[in-house]
């Protein structure tokens, strides 16, 4: 006789277990994945904030200003130079202000009669026309300023009280200097005052005399010799920083008949001094 399997109806105890384990893990799994979404969404949503939060208020407060830069003044097209409106205008304020120069230095404005040079002049040839009466400036225009007149002075190497016989003309190393007139040179010497010199002596042609002396320059630039014959306007050499010099500058005398020290700036407007080169437009 066999024997018939019954089986059970209720579910053994390895089903009861496996359907709770399965119950289980479904729901941590999904909150887990639920749980990742969220954060990644917030690290979004602060990222996005803090990008557009921090430059409107970290960078431009409410005390604060944004200006556009202005072209800075004198700068040629094809350079890149900036300034703000704020320095442009400072800078044209100090530009008519007296005060604004310094005090130790007295800017002469030159003053140009306007008319060009000929093409010979242009083209920097010395076969310019010179006129043996006329009393010429001994730097070409426009490359020196009057850095110190005559007069009592104290001065900037001794820092003693004392006359300023002559007058300061600063300009570039190297720069030409011209004779003033026609004459004999009667000096060419060196010394740790007045660095190299040339000092001439000149007779017009209403016989009266007069000398001009050109200082701080190096001896071998000077292009003339004790004893030449040299005719106005040549040139005799060039600017200097020899001596008691603070920069590159020709102190330039004039001297009366009697070889006493006068005001070469006034003495050189009062006879109409022109720059060589200048009488060829006339």
């Amino acid at each position: 006789m066999s024997e018939a399997k019954i089986e059970c109806p209720l579910p053994s105890r390895r089903q009861i277990h496996g359907h709770s384990d399965l119950d289980a893990s479904t729901p941590r799994k999904r909150q887990s994945h639920v749980t990742r979404r969220v954060a990644r969404v917030g690290v979004l949503a602060v990222l996005t904030a803090t990008t557009v939060a921090i430059p409107l208020s970290g960078f431009v407060g409410a005390q604060s200003s944004v200006e556009l830069p202005a072209r800075a003044l004198g700068v040629s097209a094809g350079d890149e130079s900036w300034t703000t409106a704020t320095v442009v205008a400072q800078s044209q304020a100090l530009e008519g202000s007296v005060t604004a120069a310094s005090r130790t230095r007295v800017r002469a404005p030159l003053t140009l009669n306007g008319c060009l040079p000929s093409a010979q002049t242009a083209a920097g040839n010395r076969d310019v026309q010179v006129r043996s009466s006329e009393i010429y400036w001994p730097m070409p225009a426009g490359t020196f300023e009057i850095t110190s007149p005559f007069l009592m002075r104290v001065s900037p190497i001794s820092g003693q009280l004392q006359m300023h016989e002559g007058i300061d003309m600063a300009g570039p190393l190297g720069t030409p200097l011209h004779a003033v007139y026609g004459g004999e040179v009667v000096e060419v010497s060196e010394n740790s005052r007045s660095g190299a010199l040339v000092k001439i002596k000149h007779v017009r042609e209403d016989g009266s005399i007069f000398y001009s002396a050109y200082l701080h320059q190096y001896m071998d630039q000077i292009k003339v010799r004790v004893g030449d014959t040299v005719e106005a306007g040549q040139v005799i050499g060039a600017v200097g920083n020899n001596g008691w010099s603070t920069g590159p500058h020709l102190h330039f005398e004039i001297h009366n008949s009697n070889d006493e020290p006068i005001d070469p700036e006034a003495w050189l407007k009062e006879v109409g001094a022109v720059y060589f080169g200048e009488q060829a437009c006339s």
